[in-house]
């Protein structure tokens, strides 16, 4: 046998683009409406497409940090394209196809085609049309912010930061202006004179953070210059050619910066590329995005109307790869693809509203950014690493005024600045410490700077970099660690004792050493052990290790704490964190029956959402639970929408992006499970499901192979000599 292959049979050369294409969209018939849109981005700006029955191409546009006055993620606007006469008369043919390998969309319309794509490196949209006959082509900038605004009831809830703000305290926004300089160019923006910052860190107590915390909403101004050659504007939200044409070219160049004017954020607008050479780049980053790896995998006997696990995993990664190289985290209740909440059962408002509003749900979060390490796309959790390395400064002030601690804690639900959302701190603050939170859902939930630790572990496993050891996974390690050393006491024993606490959403009261804190203390300290970290560091994990008491168990399985009321108040299953996110127990780890006991005893049991089940059921080597469990998130698309990876909008809003992950996060540990130094390969794999997949591991390692008709054809690594460390089927 030759390191790292197993010659099952010689593996065959993958078609990746042909696998690819299949994965695919293709519409034949034009959309109503925005519920029939197609996604497309370059990890920065995202657009929501759709060509409507007559003819009109029209996308929404959005940027990760076009944050409003009152913290609201707004789009930038609509763009409408018309051709005239329309291309779409008498019966003429229709298609409209993403195409994933290239990162476009290609639409024919009668004897028109136009190719619409985001430059992969620039905040730049391209829209290029051709055709057989002569016609003339507008273009408009579409808005609905035309005047200023109070935010009441429904519509405020969309900034969660500012939800049920009383009478007293008003929420506005701006309305958006339009230039009037450049006769070329239909130029538009939302500038902030005012921020909600400085008012929040008031209310909660941090008074003394105004000026020095940053503040991501004050001078921001966010918008774009529409341009094309041969067009004029006729109009402030409108050009025009000035006679037929046979091809068009337009240009959307936007920009969201913080600027002490709007003359420079006007200045600080891109120039587009010459078009070629930007659609040459994108299909190049795309191109390389794919080569990373890949899960191409169905089961048997499908209905051909079945909802596919290969496009579902493909689109999924696609959407992440669309919106994770802004200057903020995925919006898990959306990303950037949210349209007027009508379509999806929501209220009758614009397309800024969506459920759940501006704040970041760690719980939710998370998911995708989960999901990003066996996928080897790292790079595109950049954005979230450096958003919680710049709260993190708020976060340890907080600490210490509110509970007298060292370090930094991080609350469930935060503010694109890192704060309380106001109604979950506590609207009426009449006789209330700074440390009272109101919200009884998570206010003692501390698990997610831990979690954030076991993301930033298996990110350091993958490229095993000294440096991001150094200087970003050390010291958050540090301030994570300090606060449970200093906020809670150790009991007779000597042993840590977590309290106040609570058991995630699940169990509010009578909380003692929860388990999602607990089994989160022992991963992360075991796997930090194990590495070359500054001696104070080292030091701190060593002795809190001998403080640890045990992952609480009852009846032979994993309880939710060492002590609680057992009264519900939410679907979770908390003593599950020990099997994911924190890995403690399942395959090749000890424990394997304790996990199956714990996991087939569990109360709660769903597969849609944030429920993360499947990759449970995975790492308990349970194939056919994992692989029922994963079809049931397959077929989660909305009914209302036309694109299949619009999932939900379940417990969240659409397209769900917990969903959309745990779709990934499922087939993924179905598939590869690192322990150790060890690599397990179908570990939960349905014997009579095929597939062919390339997946990352730690060290560094690419782990590729096919499973055919019941049995393993081949498998190899990249370094070859890991493939003494695969544990095979």
């Amino acid at each position: 046998m030759l390191a790292g292959v197993t010659p099952i049979a010689p593996p065959p050369r993958i078609d990746l683009w042909t696998e690819l294409d299949r994965c695919g969209v293709v519409w034949e018939t034009p959309s109503r409406d925005a519920s029939g849109s197609m996604p497309l981005g370059n990890g920065e700006v995202g657009l929501n497409l759709w060509v409507e029955p007559n003819g009109d191409l029209l996308f929404l546009v959005s940027r990760t940090d076009a944050w409003s006055e009152a913290s609201r993620l707004l789009k930038l606007g609509r763009v409408r394209v018309r051709i005239e006469p329309p291309p779409l008369q008498g019966g003429a043919p229709f298609q409209q196809r993403l195409v994933l390998k290239d990162g476009r969309c290609e639409l024919r319309m009668g004897d028109w085609s136009l190719s619409v794509f985001v430059d992969a490196a620039s905040p730049v949209v391209y829209v290029q049309g051709r055709g057989r006959s002569e016609r003339s082509v507008s273009a408009r900038v579409e808005n609905w912010r035309t005047r200023p605004k109070r935010l009441l009831g429904t519509e405020l809830s969309s900034s969660w930061t500012m939800q049920d703000a009383p009478e007293g305290v008003p929420v506005w926004e701006s309305a958006d202006r339009f230039g009037d300089r450049d006769p070329s160019a239909v130029v538009w923006w939302h500038r902030n004179e005012t921020s909600v910052v400085p008012f929040t860190l008031r209310h909660q107590g941090l008074e003394a953070l105004i000026g020095r915390a940053p503040d991501p909403i004050l001078r921001r101004t966010f918008g774009g210059r529409l341009e094309g050659p041969d067009f004029a504007r006729t109009a402030p939200t409108e050009l025009r050619t000035a006679g037929t044409v046979r091809s068009f070219l337009l240009t959307l160049a936007t920009a969201s910066e913080q600027t002490d004017s709007w003359d420079e954020w006007l200045r600080r607008l891109p120039r587009p590329a010459p078009v070629d050479a930007a659609r040459r780049r994108t299909a190049r980053w795309w191109r390389a995005f794919w080569e990373r790896s890949f899960v191409f995998a169905d089961p048997p006997n499908r209905a051909g109307d079945a909802p596919s696990v290969s496009r579902a995993y493909q689109l999924q990664r696609y959407l992440l790869a669309c919106a994770g190289r802004g200057a903020f985290p995925i919006k898990f209740n959306g990303s950037l693809f949210t349209v007027e909440p009508k379509h999806a059962g929501g209220p009758d408002l614009d397309a800024d509203w969506r459920r759940w509003g501006d704040c970041y749900w760690w719980q939710n979060t998370r998911l995708p950014y989960f999901a990003m390490v066996a996928s080897g796309d790292a790079d595109l959790a950049e954005p979230l690493l450096r958003w919680f390395e710049t709260i993190l400064p708020l976060a340890a002030e907080r600490t210490r005024i509110y509970y007298g601690a060292r370090g930094a804690y991080f609350p469930e639900t935060m503010t694109p600045f890192g704060a309380y959302a106001n109604k979950d701190y506590g609207w009426d603050r009449t006789g209330r410490l700074p440390g009272d939170v109101d919200c009884v859902w998570w206010r003692w939930a501390w698990q997610q700077g831990l979690e954030l630790l076991a993301l930033m572990l298996d990110l350091h496993d993958l490229s095993g970099d000294r440096r991001f050891l150094r200087e970003r996974l050390a010291p958050m390690a540090r301030c994570v660690l300090d606060y449970f050393d200093s906020r809670f006491p150790r009991d007779p024993r000597g042993l840590l004792r977590i309290e106040p606490t609570q058991a995630v959403e699940t169990y509010w009261t009578g909380v003692v050493n929860d388990t999602p804190t607990l089994a989160g203390l022992h991963a992360v300290l075991g796997r930090l052990k194990a590495l070359p970290l500054p001696r104070d560091l080292s030091q701190t994990v060593a002795r809190l290790l001998g403080q640890l008491p045990p992952v609480p168990m009852r009846e032979g399985r994993l309880a939710p704490a060492e002590r609680f009321d057992p009264q519900r108040t939410n679907v979770e299953n908390p003593e599950l964190y020990a099997l994911w996110p924190f890995r403690l127990y399942g395959v090749g780890r000890p424990g394997l029956d304790l996990a199956r006991r714990t996991f087939l005893g569990r109360i709660e049991r769903a597969s849609s959402g944030w429920q993360y089940d499947g990759q449970c059921a995975a790492l308990c080597g349970l194939a056919e639970e994992a692989g029922r469990l994963l079809l049931g998130k397959v077929g989660n698309s909305h009914p209302a929408f036309r694109f299949p990876a619009m999932w939900g909008p379940n417990y969240d809003w659409l397209p769900d992006q917990c969903h959309g992950a745990n779709v990934m996060l499922t087939l993924q540990t179905m598939l590869l499970q690192p322990v150790g130094a060890k690599i397990h390969v179908l570990p939960a794999w349905p014997k009579d499901w095929n597939v062919r997949f390339r997946l990352k591991a730690p060290k560094r390692t690419t782990v590729e192979g096919e499973w055919r008709d019941g049995r393993l054809l081949w498998v190899r690594t990249d370094p070859p000599e890991r493939g003494k460390d695969l544990v095979l089927p």
